[in-house]
């Protein structure tokens, strides 16, 4: 997992597919792997400064259901 324009590049040249840190929150949730998105997602943000839109935020939460 890495989240950087390089290895993303790489990596659609090999034709691996690429997961975000959201696409990997969104999915650890439905899996069952952390109870909630939200505060992981705030604590990125506001901790670790990993800027989010505001609309992607909003939209994020809404496909987990916790908006």
């Amino acid at each position: 997992m890495i989240d950087e324009q390089l290895g993303r590049q790489i990596a659609i040249e090999h034709n691996l597919k690429i997961t975000g840190i959201l696409g990997i929150l969104i999915e650890a949730k439905r899996q069952g792997f952390i109870p909630l998105v939200k505060p992981i997602l705030d604590d990125l943000i506001n901790i670790a400064q990993f800027w989010v839109n505001p609309s992607l935020y909003n939209r994020i939460l809404s496909i987990v259901r916790e908006s």
